[in-house]
Parts: structure tokens; C-alpha cells; sequence
């Protein structure tokens, strides 16, 4: 009886582990800005550059995000190639819009617009899973790590008006 050293590969539908290790990675640089305001707001100093630097990484995400939809558009026939194409730069464009709302002095309405964009980015790629666009994987993965990026700019939301309290 001969072992076939090809079984311990994952199935199609696993998340691979490295894009596990990444994604959750991305999570400390939306965490680690609530914890240093925390710790601002508990030390009695301002933390707007800690509140700045979550913007900005959300953003980047918005952006990232747009990146893979345009890469995984490539393959799509033509109409669908085109709406994901255009659909795809949307997310930098709001991440933009949220850091000059953010510079203008309205952070929780950045906040706000991004965690709202996550959302709309993460059911968007859930769509594409359901119509076979992207792996099974990707859509529960997304599904992951948006819970965790949203839920870290009502963390950051509630530490600001603490602050401000």
C-alpha cells in the first residue's frame, strides 16, 4: 500500500494560512491606535496623531482592497470587467474622502464613512464569492477581518468621545 504524500494539501475552499497570518497581522495597526489613545486619554494628552494614524491605515486597507478587486477583475468578460473596474478605485476615493474629513475636524464621521466602506467592500466581495468570482475562502475571510476593523472604529469612536466626556 503506497501513501500518497499529496493528501495533506488543503482543499480548495481552506484559507491558506499565510493569507490567515496576514490578514489578522493587518488587524494591529487598527488596534494598536485605540490602545496608544487609551493610553492617551488616561494620561491626560492628546492622541491625535494616534487618531490621524487610524484613519489613514483604513484608508490604505480601502485602497488595498480596491487592489485585489482590480487584480481579480482581469479575468471577468467584458461588462463585469468594466463595473469592477470602476467600482474597484471607489474605496480609495472614500478612504481619501474620510482622511480630509478627519483633517477638517470631524474624526468620528471618518470613522464613521470608513467603517461603513469596510462594510460595503466586504459584502461586495461576498457577492463575488456567491457568483464564483473569488475562492469560498476569501468571502469568509473578509467577512473576519471586517468584523474586526469595524468593531476597532467603535472602540476608537468610544475612546474619542470618553476623552472628550
Amino acid at each position: 500500500m503506497s501513501v500518497d504524500m499529496n493528501d495533506n494539501r488543503p482543499s480548495p475552499t481552506d484559507t491558506p494560512r499565510m493569507a490567515q497570518w496576514l490578514g489578522m497581522g493587518g488587524w494591529i495597526p487598527f488596534w494598536f491606535p485605540v490602545a496608544l489613545s487609551v493610553q492617551a486619554w488616561l494620561s491626560d494628552r492628546s492622541a491625535a496623531a494616534e487618531e490621524a494614524l487610524f484613519t489613514i491605515y483604513a484608508a490604505l486597507i480601502l485602497s488595498f482592497l480596491g487592489g485585489v478587486r482590480w487584480g481579480q477583475a482581469v479575468a471577468l468578460p467584458g461588462p463585469r470587467l468594466n463595473r469592477t473596474l470602476f467600482l474597484s478605485v471607489g474605496g480609495c476615493l472614500i478612504g481619501l474622502l474620510a482622511a480630509f474629513i478627519h483633517w477638517l475636524g470631524y474624526p468620528m464621521m471618518a470613522w464613521a464613512l470608513l467603517a461603513l466602506a469596510l462594510l460595503g467592500h466586504a459584502r461586495w466581495d461576498r457577492d463575488a464569492v456567491k457568483r464564483g468570482d473569488l475562492p469560498d475562502w476569501f468571502g469568509r475571510l473578509r467577512t473576519t477581518l471586517t468584523l474586526g476593523a469595524i468593531v476597532s472604529a467603535l472602540a476608537m469612536m468610544l475612546v474619542y468621545n470618553l476623552a472628550r466626556s
